[in-house]
């Protein structure tokens, strides 16, 4: 071949080249696109209290493109809902391997971990998240390392870290509130208690079971029992037929 067609071949070469890279890209990013939405419907899916929905929503996801890392953090966060830890750990770990600076993956780790009774590591992964200047769910990783220092009983510790949750998200603070109640009946401090459990489930707050009911039995040790009374009556035409309701019968039962 001449040295003018090589001249003429390589810019066309090159130009193929640049064309082929840039199709490759729409290629992949339209895969992305497309199984972004199916993250998406299994998040609302988690939303609807629905994990069994969320994870066939993941499985379409994970045969268009297995490397989103945003598939396999809600997936974890799927199994987490399922009370299924061995099948949330290498779900969240694989999130974490493809994603090391996302600071919700790391809270999400953090939480599995303390579950799974690993406080060492998840305290290390969760502090990483509540550091991060960025990070808008800070106050989630604060939140949980307070629940992780009331396990092992730091209550000061406790206290220190889910009042910064507060001060930082208080609307949404549902759980910092809940636990920096349960954290104020161990001291002893029964009207504080009081007062962070019913903002635990006012709001966006709003029909969080598990505190109205710790609300209404530290109101009878308060000894505040027609408060208390009321409190579960409430919860029996709240949530029908749910153990919360049920519990709620027995405490009333042994009211004077």
């Amino acid at each position: 071949m001449s040295q003018p067609s090589l001249r003429f071949l390589l810019p066309v070469a090159l130009l193929m080249l640049g064309v082929s890279g840039c199709a490759s890209l729409q290629s992949r990013e339209a895969s992305q696109s497309e199984a972004t939405k199916w993250v998406g419907l299994a998040e609302a899916s988690l939303g609807d209290n629905d994990p069994v929905g969320a994870l066939q929503a993941l499985e379409k996801a994970e045969q268009i493109d297995a490397e989103l890392p945003s598939l396999h953090h809600v997936r974890a966060l799927a199994y987490l809902a399922r009370n299924d830890l061995s099948s949330a750990m290498p779900a969240i770990r694989r999130a974490r391997e493809l994603d090391t600076r996302d600071s919700s993956i790391a809270t999400t780790m953090g939480k599995i971990l303390m579950d799974a009774g690993r406080v060492t590591e998840a305290e290390q992964v969760l502090l990483q998240a509540a550091r991060d200047p960025l990070y808008r769910g800070a106050f989630r990783a604060r939140t949980n390392l307070g629940i992780l220092n009331l396990r092992r009983d730091d209550l000061i510790a406790a206290r220190l870290h889910l009042d910064r949750a507060i001060q930082e998200s208080p609307e949404q603070a549902c759980v910092a509130y809940h636990f920096r109640g349960q954290v104020s009946i161990r001291q002893g401090r029964l009207r504080e208690a009081i007062r962070d459990l019913e903002r635990s489930t006012q709001k966006l707050c709003a029909g969080y079971a598990e505190a109205e009911l710790l609300l209404g039995s530290t109101l009878i040790s308060d000894k505040q029992f027609d408060r208390a009374r009321r409190q579960f009556l409430e919860i029996r035409q709240r949530f029908p037929g749910t153990q919360w309701a049920d519990a709620a019968m027995d405490r009333l039962r042994g009211l004077p």
